[in-house]
């Protein structure tokens, strides 16, 4: 009585979120609704989660974020290396260290202050890079503020999520087109946004 998820087109997806009714899904124009409601609601929740409810733009402001908030984790986890090397460990004399470059007595110093040089171009040489240092991660932390404020999301249409994608895909929207052939196309749209994301993490590090 329903068709099945492997022959419904995108055009019966358009037709179902602009309508809000199911018609478009009926194998045969003349069948009442009411008599397959469980089936419905089986095909439904399959297309929603087919399609997703979020666009490529969406998708993409969420992988920026998580880059982001990983590579600021990093970041704060080395802040508190720092401050245990130099700030909490008075039997070792850190600048003492440095100054003769002999890490024997605190070999993770050495790392710790490598490290601070790999992910920030920062050499902690004597105490006012520290606060160079200190400084950067801060304001780090609220340039991720600034570009990821808490926002509540709205319900988003099923047509925006489908055009986002043959947009992003340099594609001209096919209304025919199978929704299963639609998920594979989503499905490289959201690979190349993770593709991007990665390299744009590498190089920002």
């Amino acid at each position: 009585m329903l068709k099945r998820l492997h022959e419904i087109t995108i055009k019966d997806v358009i037709l179902l979120d602009a309508t809000k009714k199911a018609n478009s899904l009926k194998r045969y124009w003349f069948i009442p609704l009411w008599l397959c409601h469980v089936e419905l609601e089986k095909l439904t929740k399959e297309i929603f989660d087919l399609i997703g409810g979020k666009t490529i733009n969406d998708l993409q402001d969420e992988f920026d974020k998580l880059s982001a908030y990983r590579r600021l984790q990093k970041l704060e986890a080395l802040s508190k290396a720092v401050k245990i090397e130099f700030e909490l460990r008075p039997r070792v004399n850190a600048w003492k260290i440095i100054l003769e470059k002999d890490y024997k007595e605190s070999e993770l110093l050495q790392r710790v202050v490598e490290d601070v040089r790999l992910h920030t171009g920062i050499e902690i040489k004597e105490p006012k890079d520290l606060k160079e240092f200190y400084d950067y991660v801060q304001h780090k932390i609220d340039k991720y503020r600034e570009m990821f404020p808490e926002v509540e999301r709205t319900e988003v249409k099923l047509i925006n999520v489908i055009n986002s994608v043959f947009v992003f895909m340099d594609q001209k929207i096919d209304i025919e087109m199978l929704l299963i052939s639609f998920a594979s196309l989503k499905a490289m749209a959201e690979e190349k946004i993770r593709s991007n994301g990665e390299k744009s993490g590498n190089s920002a590090n």
